[in-house]
């Protein structure tokens, strides 16, 4: 029998310092985003979740691909964003992930993997 998995949006804010991820401990970071409310799309749920955990607002979202992990079907977007970066009570820590700098969650790496390659691609055309 197979678990329900949560819908969740998924947000990969690209800045110069790297992509944003946030952690409640320190300890794992991950991408912003969070499950759909019912009735929500996707898309709007990364957008609001991004803006509940860092206080930015989105001024662009593209949708990049699907990706499952064991507890979530992603849909993960590219969101330009406008704002600074602050933890809210949701989140503790906002960082940036350029590499090896910081842990992160398997589902995490996977995903931010998978972009790094769409994004070589892009650039090769």
């Amino acid at each position: 029998m197979q678990a329900f998995k949560r819908r969740r949006g998924t947000a990969i804010v690209d800045t110069p310092r790297g992509i944003l991820v946030v952690s409640h401990n320190n300890r794992t970071f991950y991408l912003p985003g969070g499950g759909a409310e019912k009735g929500e799309s996707r898309k709007n749920a990364a957008i609001r979740e991004l803006k509940e955990e860092t206080n930015l607002e989105s001024i662009g979202c593209r949708f990049l691909f699907e990706y499952e992990s064991l507890t979530n079907n992603h849909k993960v977007f590219l969101i330009e964003t406008t704002g600074v970066a602050k933890p809210s009570s949701e989140i503790r820590y906002i960082d940036y992930f350029n590499g090896s700098n910081l842990k992160v969650s398997n589902a995490t790496w996977e995903i931010l993997e998978r972009y790094q390659a769409t994004k070589v691609a892009k650039d090769k055309i």
